[in-house]
């Protein structure tokens, strides 16, 4: 059977090997797609092609994928302009497919499920997700303006889909309630866990900084940049802790972080790292070499990367965003935007003892075997192949 993936992200074609790679963010490799191709024999990707090589760039072609990307839905206006055209040539790919898989909220997704409507194709929604914190927060007045009616957008495709996918056993699902066939399996990638003397190991040794990091594309102003930064400055105002360091990772111009640090007197306590890769090759090691992940984002579905940072048995901070409540003890929990409360939750996990921050660790790290991806990849392909065995029964 061949099946397509669809959704808004970016690949680059390098016309010196003739592969497509991840253009941003190192997500999109074979490793995702081989968790399709243990159910189906070949793999469409239908993404958004950009012809800008950035730095750092992520192989994503492999046997048995192939891509159909499409040009000109970048902006709203390019979008409006080619509407016709993208959606003819969806559907060129689509019926020539047995299944479809559509990952949500996306431009392309959208159009992929009216296809899939309109001519019977069988298809799954993957809602990873939720548009209207992702457009309320963008930092423009038109995204506000958006938020609203993607929601309804939204709303409106999982109630009428067949069968969905949510990254969150419960957040999603409250507001985008699907009455048919669902279930709640997160998207993340987590192949092992650190042992835990090695966790033990790390929590016994000294060191005179306390090392916080946020991962997070700087393209947009919803991760959790500025609320890190003033809980920063907040906690220099209360002279609470001295040595602090914070450590930025992701793709995009960091030029607007590191001018806020400036303005908030606190750009001696930050350090841009830019974009690293996913998993072993990069994030992981990473999260190695800090003590706290902090993750005060705006809108989220599951955050991966506090799953990764669970994984390793770091302590961690987040906002109330999305799905988190899911994952972390409710004491490490902020209302998001309330920087006050995380500066206070540092100050906390600061002050313990090394065996106390050593039990939260652990506790965390317990908690992401639930996210392991072959304990993941069990669910989804069973919650698949009934999909399948309803269509050719």
């Amino acid at each position: 059977m061949k099946a397509v993936f669809v959704h808004d992200h970016n690949f680059v074609l390098n016309p010196k090997d003739g592969l497509y790679y991840d253009g941003s963010g190192g997500v999109f490799t074979s490793s995702l797609w081989q968790r399709y191709l243990s159910i189906f024999e070949e793999l469409v990707v239908v993404g958004r092609k950009i012809d800008m090589l950035p730095n750092k760039l992520t192989l994503s072609s492999c046997e048995y994928v192939s891509f159909a990307l499409v040009e000109n839905a970048h902006s709203l206006r390019n979008r409006l302009l080619n509407v016709a055209s993208i959606k003819e040539q969806l559907k060129y790919t689509i019926l020539k497919a047995d299944f479809v898989i559509i990952r949500l909220p996306s431009f392309l997704g959208s159009l992929a499920f009216s296809i899939c409507q309109k001519y019977n194709k069988k298809y799954l929604i993957e809602v990873v997700g939720d548009p209207y914190d992702a457009y309320k927060y963008h930092g423009s007045i038109l995204g506000k303006f958006v938020a609203p009616f993607e929601m309804i957008k939204l709303k409106n495709i999982v109630k009428k889909a067949e069968n969905v996918i949510y990254v969150t056993q419960s957040k999603l699902q409250e507001r985008y309630f699907n009455p048919n066939n669902s279930i709640g399996i997160s998207n993340v990638q987590l192949y092992n866990v650190l042992d835990e003397d090695i966790i033990e190991g790390y929590y016994n040794e000294e060191s005179d900084v306390f090392k916080l990091a946020l991962i997070g594309t700087f393209h947009v102003k919803y991760k959790g940049h500025y609320e890190l930064l003033n809980a920063v400055k907040y906690l220099k105002k209360n002279n609470s802790i001295k040595n602090i360091k914070v450590y930025f990772v992701g793709t995009g111009d960091a030029t607007w972080v590191i001018d806020l640090a400036k303005e908030l007197e606190v750009n001696e306590n930050i350090e841009i790292v830019g974009a690293l890769k996913a998993g072993e090759e990069g994030i992981i090691p990473f999260l190695d070499n800090i003590d706290c992940y902090v993750h005060p984002s705006m809108t989220e579905g599951l955050p991966r990367v506090v799953i990764e940072a669970m994984s390793r048995g770091r302590l961690c901070l987040t906002s109330d965003a999305g799905g988190v409540g899911e994952l972390i003890d409710l004491q490490y929990i902020h209302k998001a935007g309330d920087w006050v409360t995380l500066g206070k939750h540092i100050k906390e996990l600061y002050e313990l003892k090394a065996q106390e921050r050593y039990k939260i660790g652990m506790k965390n790290l317990e908690k992401s075997k639930l996210y392991l991806e072959d304990v993941l990849q069990e669910r989804r392909v069973k919650f698949i192949q009934n999909i399948i065995k309803n269509v050719t029964d």
